[in-house]
């Protein structure tokens, strides 16, 4: 059976291609201001260090160790360990590999093949281990600004040994809250989770039910298994909300209101540090079941958007290796910053914001040139710049290279005189990168985006039915919920494509039916109370 609709091609251009959402700034509740300053103290350090000590020239190299703290903000510490741990190897590993390309004195197709390389790689292991922003980007910058550097075998252990101990004093700082606050991370998450059920409470609708449902099993599954009581309380109010979005009927509005304006008041003290104990006996549900894959099962939702990173990547570079611009890598690394992405539309989205962030931030980086600033004030401001574009990114991406781009350029101002030319390069190779990627998204489809929905969508209805045949089976209930979820994130990425899309109303009605039967089967609050 098919079921796609009947739009023309231009009318799926046209809503592939909408900027609105693009234009959007997002209200981020917590997690900003503190990862922020962490931020600029892991690069405030390091490139001080080299400073005072005249090694000014490895300055670039130890802010690319230091993007190891742009990664995992507000994870729980358990995790952050570990994946800050491959940020950390990767970047240096980045930045060996494009020193090592500058030093033996590769030409410009070498370099290339370099970056798509690590472009390509970087974004599948981003997609696979759920990095976040910012993706796979910064790799590819560390490699480029490697290979685009000046380099000798004589002082390649001194990049790579500069980068490596910038990555390791960043991933100290970044686990240094472990001490001062262990559960920090999770009364974040749990405070997002209990302001998402408020706002399904007060508007209901598929889009706000889905983050709401989203935040709240990210929640469970960062405080499950953690024995502090602090994560007990969490756990409790947890399961209230579960319980509210599960049995969401028989309620006025003023109800409802009154309800998630206690959620608020919940979330902003847990943020604050305060974890009031619960008023019910409610015992968490379990977090979502993980599906075990083998490698290449893991890989093959990622492929597409991978081949699209390689195949930009390579066009990109071969395109401007003839010209030899000494930051041709720019090009690069905008190609790679539009394509980490879920699907043309995010690709899309990304583009506008990546040029207008960096038509901006220009601005401010000839105005800042033109107070001919110190190789000192230089890098005050690039501490500066990084704190401010980590204050905004998460609102909007285009805010956060407002401020990037002057960091950026200040960086190459440190050894290039011609700053006007350097302003001209930057925005022209943005540009160019931009294109390309949006045009590579255009041709080359992610015609395994359909399948992967059409699996979804059986996968639905076939976990409805056994929830609906076992409701007492908590197994049951979590195979529909990963199934609920696995189907909306599928349909996410088609609907994002330039290809034909799929009706919405198969994907609305077997997530309606989903949830109905989730409320249907939800235990009472007696009943969970009698077994607690």
């Amino acid at each position: 059976m098919k079921h796609f609709g009947t739009s023309t091609a231009r009318q799926r251009i046209s809503t592939t291609l909408r900027t609105r959402d693009a234009l959007r700034v997002t209200r981020v509740f917590g997690g900003v201001l503190v990862p922020a300053l962490r931020v600029g103290l892991s690069y405030l350090l390091p490139i001080a260090a080299l400073a005072t000590t005249g090694h000014l020239d490895l300055a670039p190299f130890a802010a690319l160790g230091a993007f190891t703290s742009l990664y995992c903000r507000v994870d729980p510490y358990a995790r952050r360990a570990r994946l800050l741990l491959v940020v950390g190897v990767g970047l240096t590993a980045s930045t060996a590999a494009g020193a090592a390309t500058a030093a033996s004195d590769a030409g410009g197709v070498a370099k290339v093949v370099v970056l798509t390389l690590v472009a390509t790689a970087a974004k599948l292991v981003a997609d696979v281990l759920e990095l976040g922003p910012p993706g796979g980007l910064m790799f590819v910058f560390a490699a480029g600004a490697a290979a685009y550097s000046p380099q000798t075998w004589t002082g390649f252990s001194q990049v790579v040994a500069v980068t490596a101990a910038s990555a390791g004093l960043s991933y100290l700082l970044s686990m240094s809250g472990a001490v001062l606050h262990p559960t920090g991370p999770h009364r974040l998450a749990t405070a997002r989770a209990l302001l998402a059920t408020a706002d399904q409470l007060e508007s209901p609708s598929t889009d706000r039910r889905h983050r709401a449902h989203t935040a709240l099993h990210r929640a469970l599954s960062e405080v499950h298994g953690h024995t502090q009581e602090t994560a007990e309380e969490l756990r409790a109010q947890l399961a209230h909300a579960a319980h509210l979005l599960h049995r969401p009927s028989g309620r006025s509005a003023g109800v409802s209101a009154e309800i998630s304006a206690q959620l608020r008041a919940l979330a902003r003290r847990c943020r604050r540090g305060g974890v009031p104990a619960a008023d019910h006996a409610l015992p968490a549900p379990h977090p979502l079941p993980r599906r075990r894959r083998g490698p290449l099962a893991a890989l093959a939702p990622y492929r597409s958007n991978a081949a699209r990173m390689a195949l930009a990547s390579l066009i990109t570079g071969l395109a401007l290796a003839a010209f030899q611009l000494e930051h041709a890598y720019w090009a690069v690394v905008s190609v790679s910053s539009v394509l980490q992405s879920q699907n043309a539309t995010t690709t899309w989205h990304r583009a506008v914001q990546r040029c207008a962030g960096t038509a901006a931030g220009s601005v401010l980086a000839l105005l800042i040139f033109a107070a001919h600033p110190s190789p000192w004030a230089m890098l005050v401001v690039i501490v500066v710049c990084q704190v401010a574009a980590e204050l905004v990114v998460m609102s909007n991406y285009g805010l956060g290279l407002t401020f990037a781009t002057p960091l950026a350029l200040c960086l190459a101002a440190l050894s290039h005189p011609d700053h006007l030319g350097l302003v001209v390069e930057r925005v022209t190779m943005t540009l160019v990168g931009a294109v390309i990627g949006v045009a590579v998204c255009a041709v080359l489809l992610n015609r395994r985006s359909a399948q992967r929905l059409r699996e979804a969508v059986r996968s639905c209805q076939r976990a409805t039915e056994e929830l609906r045949s076992a409701p007492a089976d908590a197994e049951a209930r979590g195979r529909l919920l990963a199934a609920v979820f696995a189907l909306r994130d599928a349909h996410h990425v088609v609907s994002g494509e330039f290809q034909r899309h799929p009706d919405p109303r198969l994907v609305l009605d077997t997530e309606h039916r989903a949830y109905q039967v989730l409320a249907d089967t939800a235990p009472s609050a007696a009943a969970q109370g009698s077994r607690a």
